[in-house]
């Protein structure tokens, strides 16, 4: 479905995809380190522990890294950030039912496990929101009810009869994907506008060389030499003295956008989605 005045696609950042193919990325190399576990301990308590730490790192590192990446910001610290607290979180989240084993019944041990992996991925996203955008108690309870979703059927299949590898492997990229959404999506599906960099005309569009700006109240973002902010829920544009050009159309005065649209600013090109009422 596209703007009726653009044409442009009515649909969500491209960051969100990223970051889901990020964690699951993430989420397959947390599998093949968690293979190696068994060789670190003989205890199944302290085996489940490791590979939760395993995973919330692996998964935390890889999605804050390439969201830092996309927001033109400091992309090392955030890979550590990452790591160590999506292992923390993991590692908290996971433990209680690690050395509580209430399960007496394949259904209860089916539950057990899915609240286990819900909870893991739970406690990975709430320590890595303590990082990412600063965002309203909704878009965190948001992030939170994502990741205990995704992670708890990230358990049930991990459980499933069969060929064990392949559900164990499966559960760990679902994993990954849903820490990925949990992070990138409620910002930006709540933000009032996303601003991506578009690439040099004749030049193909690569998901992992995005980048974008989310865009909420009093947020203000240079385009060049042009500036976009967002004041009383309305998206502004102040263009420099030479102007800009914004849906096909000069404009050298600040002015509100009501719809979605290209801005080019000298050679450089934006696509600027407006997401929140207007």
């Amino acid at each position: 479905m596209s703007d009726p005045r653009t044409g442009i696609p009515a649909r969500l950042a491209h960051g969100v995809v990223a970051s889901l193919v990020a964690g699951m990325a993430a989420g397959a190399v947390a599998w093949l380190l968690a293979g190696l576990a068994p060789a670190l301990t003989t205890d199944y308590t302290r085996l489940d522990q490791l590979n939760a730490m395993i995973t919330g790192a692996a998964i935390g590192g890889t999605v804050l890294g390439t969201r830092a990446y996309r927001h033109r910001a400091e992309v090392l610290l955030s890979i550590v950030s990452g790591t160590l607290l999506g292992g923390v979180g993991a590692l908290a989240g996971a433990t209680p039912l690690a050395f509580a084993h209430l399960a007496s019944t394949p259904r209860q041990f089916l539950l057990e496990r899915a609240l286990a992996w819900g909870l893991m991925s739970t406690g990975a996203a709430a320590l890595l929101s303590v990082v990412a955008r600063p965002t309203s108690r909704d878009r965190f309870v948001e992030r939170l009810l994502l990741a205990l979703f995704g992670g708890s059927i990230g358990g049930v299949v991990f459980t499933l009869p069969g060929v064990s590898d392949l559900w164990q492997g499966i559960s760990f990229l679902w994993v990954g994907a849903a820490i990925g959404i949990a992070i990138a999506g409620p910002e930006a599906w709540h933000a009032a506008a996303i601003i991506e960099t578009l690439p040099e005309r004749g030049r193909q569009r690569h998901l992992f060389a995005v980048r974008e700006w989310l865009i909420d109240e009093g947020d203000v973002v240079a385009l060049g030499e042009a500036q976009v902010s967002c004041q009383h829920g309305r998206i502004a544009l102040y263009p420099p003295a030479g102007g800009v050009v914004a849906a096909g159309h000069a404009v050298r005065h600040p002015t509100y956008l009501h719809a979605s649209q290209i801005i080019a600013v000298g050679r450089a090109r934006y696509r600027l989605q407006l997401i929140g009422p207007r």
